[in-house]
C-alpha cells in the first residue's frame, strides 16, 4: 500500500525543485510497495498552500488496492490537528511521538521550520500520509511539513487554518528553537497550548499561557504530578498545617537548564497565597515569613545512567510546619538505591508520625504527550503556577 501517490513538483525560487520527501508504509503492511512522497518544492504561499491541498484531495479520494485486487476507499481517523513548532530536529522529534498515537489519536500533523533564506512570500511544502490495515480498510493518517521564510509570523496562522482539518481540535505545540512571534502566531489560533518548561525559560512560558486563549498544558507539570500528589497527601493527615510552614527546602539536580524548584514552588505559592519577596523568602496570606532553601542533588553513583533524564529533576522536597502546636518535619526524597521511588516521612506529634515508599512511575514522552492531548481539568492552576513560578524566577537572591 502506498504511503502516497507521486506527482510533479512545483519551482523554487531559484527555479530548481526542492528536495525530496520520504514516505512510509503504515503498520499491517509489510512489504508493501512504496511510491515516492510528492517532492519539497518552493514557491509562492497561495500557490504552494492549493497545491498541498489538491494533492491531499486527490489523495483521500482515490481508493486503495484490496486484497483482492478490487478498489478500497480509504478511512480517515481524524481525532485532531497538531502543530509542531521549532527547529527541523526538534518538530520531527516531537512528531514521532505523535505518530507513536496513531491507533488512538490520528489525524493530520504539520511541522513547521523557518528558514530566513527563503523569500517572506514563498514557502516550502511537502506532505507525506501513512496508512494501516483494519480488517482489510485502509485507515491513513497525513502529515504536512512547512519551512517558511522572514516574516513567517504574518502567515503561518492562515496557512495552518486553510489546511486543517475542520471540526477537530487544534493542538500546538512549542519546542524550545520555535521563533518567539511564530509560536505566538499559532498560540493565538489554537484549541489547547502544549509546551515544556523543563525547556523554556520561565518568562518564555508565562509568555505563551498569557496569550492562549485556550487551555494550556506542559509536559514537565506532568511528569511532577506525583511530586504534587505526595506533598498534597502531607496535608490530609495533618489538615491545617499548610497555614503555618516556615521553611522549604528543594533539592533539584544541577544544571544550566531551567530549575525545575520554579514551577514546584510556583505551585505551592499559587495555591497558598503566598507572595515571592526573593528567591529565598516569601510571606504567607497572614504576613509570616516563610524560607525557601534550594540545594543540588548528589550525582548519581559513577557508572549510574540507568535513570538518565535529559532535563533536571527535582529529587527532594522538605517541608517545616507545625501541627497541634509541635513541630512537624514532611520529606519525599528520592531513594539513593531506587532514583524512581522516594520515600515519604512525616515526622513530628504522634497522631500524624508516618513513613512509607512511593514509586514515582516513569513514562516515556509518548505517553506524556497523550496526557497533554487527554488533560481537562486543572488548566488555571497550570496556569497560576507558571505565572508565580516566573515571578519568582526573575527575583534576586
Amino acid at each position: 500500500m502506498s504511503a502516497s501517490p507521486s506527482s510533479p513538483s512545483s519551482s523554487g525560487s531559484s527555479g530548481s525543485s526542492g528536495s525530496s520527501g520520504s514516505s512510509a508504509s503504515g503498520p499491517g503492511a509489510p512489504g508493501a510497495p512504496r511510491k515516492p512522497a510528492p517532492p519539497r518544492s518552493t514557491g509562492p504561499i497561495a500557490k504552494e498552500v492549493a497545491r498541498v491541498e489538491s494533492e491531499l484531495n486527490t489523495f483521500w479520494s482515490t481508493p486503495d488496492e484490496g486484497k483482492d485486487g478490487q478498489p478500497v476507499a480509504k478511512t480517515r481517523a481524524s481525532t485532531m490537528t497538531y502543530v509542531a513548532v521549532g527547529t527541523a530536529d526538534e518538530v520531527a522529534h516531537l512528531e514521532s511521538q505523535a505518530e507513536a498515537l496513531e491507533a488512538t489519536h490520528a489525524g493530520r500533523s504539520f511541522l513547521i521550520t523557518v528558514d530566513p533564506s527563503i523569500p517572506p512570500a514563498e514557502i516550502e511544502a511537502s506532505w507525506t500520509a501513512t496508512c494501516r490495515r483494519d480488517g482489510g480498510v485502509p485507515i491513513c493518517r497525513d502529515r504536512v511539513t512547512l519551512c517558511f521564510g522572514a516574516g513567517a509570523h504574518e502567515r503561518v496562522a492562515s496557512v495552518v487554518r486553510a489546511l486543517a482539518l475542520a471540526d477537530v481540535p487544534l493542538f500546538v505545540e512549542a519546542a524550545p528553537g520555535a521563533p518567539p512571534d511564530v509560536a505566538e502566531a499559532l498560540v493565538a489560533i489554537c484549541d489547547r497550548l502544549i509546551l515544556d518548561s523543563a525547556e523554556l525559560p520561565t518568562a518564555r512560558v508565562a509568555e505563551l499561557v498569557q496569550a492562549s486563549r485556550g487551555p494550556v498544558a506542559d509536559r514537565a507539570y506532568i511528569r511532577t504530578h506525583s511530586w504534587r500528589d505526595l506533598v498534597a497527601r502531607f496535608f490530609d493527615q495533618a489538615p491545617g498545617a499548610h497555614r503555618f510552614i516556615r521553611r522549604v527546602e528543594i533539592a533539584r539536580t544541577p544544571g544550566d537548564g531551567p530549575d525545575p524548584a520554579a514551577l514546584f514552588l510556583g505551585w505551592l505559592a499559587s495555591r497558598l497565597g503566598w507572595t515571592f519577596t526573593t528567591r529565598t523568602q516569601a510571606t504567607d496570606a497572614a504576613g509570616a515569613t516563610i524560607e525557601i532553601a534550594l540545594t543540588d542533588a548528589p550525582p548519581p553513583p559513577e557508572g549510574d545512567t540507568g535513570d538518565a533524564d535529559p532535563f533536571r529533576r527535582l529529587d527532594a522536597v522538605r517541608i517545616q510546619t507545625t501541627f497541634e502546636d509541635k513541630a512537624l518535619s514532611l520529606t519525599c526524597a528520592r531513594l539513593d538505591d531506587a532514583p524512581t521511588s522516594v520515600r515519604w516521612t512525616l515526622r513530628g506529634p504522634r497522631t500524624c508520625a508516618s513513613e512509607h515508599v512511593h514509586p514515582l512511575g516513569r513514562r516515556d514522552e509518548t505517553w506524556v504527550l497523550m496526557k497533554a492531548i487527554n488533560a481537562t481539568e486543572g488548566d488555571q492552576v497550570l496556569r497560576d503556577a507558571s505565572l508565580a513560578a516566573a515571578t519568582w524566577s526573575a527575583l534576586s537572591a
